[in-house]
């Protein structure tokens, strides 16, 4: 007779605020529910090392992505989804105005891109 296995995933109900938390998170970083709850499960002391210009393009970038399922999600929880536009505008605005950054010299081909994230 062979034998049962037993299933590897298993569905639940979570609350309401749960849902509406791992949603706004999906959103925000364009990625999928199931993600976004490994990412909440995460510890809180892992951190990505990104510069200050890095940091706002790769947000713009994001945002800009996935501009309509954030829109969605602050008309669902009564915020303001032309906040979305004003957010992608000033973070462009800034990365504009960044004064440009002199080579360091720091050969890429030879010493890689550094620490792996």
């Amino acid at each position: 007779m062979p034998r049962r296995l037993k299933p590897t995933t298993e569905m639940i109900r979570l609350p309401a605020d749960v849902v509406s938390a791992l949603r706004r998170r999906a959103a925000t970083a364009d990625i999928t529910i199931a993600e976004a709850a490994r990412q909440l499960m995460l510890p809180k002391d892992v951190k990505h090392v990104l510069g200050l210009l890095d940091h706002a393009a790769w947000l713009r970038d994001r945002l800009e992505r996935s501009r309509g399922e954030v829109e969605k999600v602050l008309k669902q929880e009564g915020g303001d989804p032309r906040a979305v536009a004003n957010a992608i505008d000033a973070l462009g605005t800034f990365v504009a105005q960044w004064p440009d950054e002199a080579d360091d010299g720091h050969d890429f081909t030879a010493f890689g891109m550094g620490q792996p994230q």
